[in-house]
């Protein structure tokens, strides 16, 4: 069996593609499957050497702008071309995973595997992290031709899949919350599971202990899109830091090749803020992702609820995997388990007074949080293994069918081409 990862934003170590990417190939590797993958064009010399990863892609999701009727058609047409070129002498993938799909992709990928019947069409496992519009809510009036797009471009996948009705079932796809997959469904009357997407599982963590008392550290960290609310911190923890004497802050934040890159004062400010406020804004590698992460008695996510109405975050699913508590804008649906369990306080206001109360409100039910939070680890589970699985088992399934339906039609010929001859009386 042959799996190929496909994902055009894989660009620089650390972060959610790399991470994706990273813990796909581990389970991958435990199962005997040989893998591939294609990223970006850009990608650093550590993600070509450390993941194998071929450079192909010129576009991703991030580079769009939605401004232009004609771009979702050129961006189909330099995907796809670059698609071809990549997989131009690689043998047929038996498995395709798409870590983090959009409707360019999903449409690059429908016309290659028309153009190329060289055999059975190949299963597709894919995550749908945000919207069509990946800036904005799915609700939003101004996400209206990206839906038509998004509609179009599944309609050629499922085609070129031969998924219709009745037939084998060879498209699984993802969503990382209910609100997104229920959108989803909707748009294109396709089954959707609710899993979050890959991501590390970080080697020797455990549950985290609670830890009551006056010292606590709060990590915020993630690439510093406008929508993750950094320009908020610097005020905030200014006013934390003056009511609440025993707190430390680790804020890590990257701008380069994000839509915040005229935003470098505001870690400027935080910079600013002295010795309680440590800032990164380096890509972390994986193990200095998870000492931060083991560092954290809380983790802040000040982002925008209008954006993340339904979209999930990495960052909220390994909390909750460790056992750390949150502080999350009110209406985020990634954060409403937590919510909802006792372990998450809501940022109300979306200002940066509104962060400040948020914080202090959680300083202040610091072990009852960390309680609540504690069970909710020991309760969640990591299922990739389990749909890793599942997408492995329809593969071997449907080899195993084939194969025995060619070894059916082959004696069958046989038959035909040497009748028994029946012996006189």
């Amino acid at each position: 069996m042959r799996a190929l990862i496909i994902d055009p934003a894989l660009r620089s170590k650390g972060g959610h593609h790399y991470n994706a990417v990273l813990r796909l190939q581990r389970e991958m590797s435990k199962l005997g499957i040989a893998f591939s993958c294609l990223g970006s064009a850009y990608a650093d010399r550590e993600v070509v050497r450390d993941l194998g990863c071929k450079p192909a892609f010129t576009k991703s999701v991030y580079g769009r702008d939605y401004a232009d009727a004609g771009e979702f058609a050129r961006n189909v047409a330099e995907t796809g071309r670059q698609l071809s070129q990549a997989l131009r002498w690689a043998p047929a993938a038996d498995l395709l995973i798409l870590p983090c799909c959009d409707q360019v992709l999903a449409m690059a990928v429908a016309r290659y595997l028309k153009r190329r019947r060289l055999g059975s069409a190949p299963h597709v496992l894919l995550w749908l992290l945000y919207g069509p519009h990946h800036r904005t809510a799915t609700d939003d009036p101004s996400a209206a031709a990206a839906n038509i797009e998004c509609s179009e471009a599944f309609a050629n996948l499922r085609a070129s899949l031969n998924t219709g009705a009745g037939s084998e079932r060879r498209l699984q796809a993802h969503c990382e919350t209910p609100a997104m997959a229920a959108f989803y469904r909707a748009l294109l009357d396709l089954d959707i599971e609710i899993t979050p997407g890959p991501g590390l599982v970080l080697a020797g963590q455990t549950v985290r202990a609670e830890k009551p008392g006056s010292a606590a550290t709060v990590v915020c960290t993630g690439f510093a899109n406008r929508p993750k609310g950094y320009r908020l911190l610097p005020a905030a923890i200014e006013h934390v830091l003056q009511c609440h004497r025993h707190v430390t802050f680790l804020v890590h934040g990257i701008v380069d090749g994000s839509d915040a890159e005229d935003e470098q004062s505001t870690f400027d400010r935080l910079s600013a803020l002295g010795k309680r406020v440590v800032v990164r804004q380096d890509v972390l590698a994986e193990e200095e992702y998870a000492a931060w992460l083991a560092r954290a008695d809380l983790v802040l996510l000040p982002y925008d609820r209008h954006v993340y109405k339904t979209r999930g975050s990495g960052v909220f699913t390994e909390a909750q995997r460790l056992g750390i508590p949150v502080i999350a804008t009110e209406g985020c649906a990634f954060a409403q388990p937590a919510f909802e369990g006792g372990w998450g306080v809501e940022i109300a206001d979306y200002t940066s007074d509104g962060v400040a109360r948020a914080a202090l409100a959680a300083l202040g039910r610091l072990e009852e949080l960390s309680a609540r939070a504690g069970i909710a680890a020991r309760a969640a589970s990591d299922t990739l293994d389990i749909v890793l699985g599942d997408a492995v088992d329809a593969v071997r399934i449907r080899a195993a069918a084939g194969l025995a339906g060619r070894a059916r039609r082959l004696i069958g010929r046989i038959f035909r081409a040497r009748p028994f001859a029946i012996p006189d009386a």
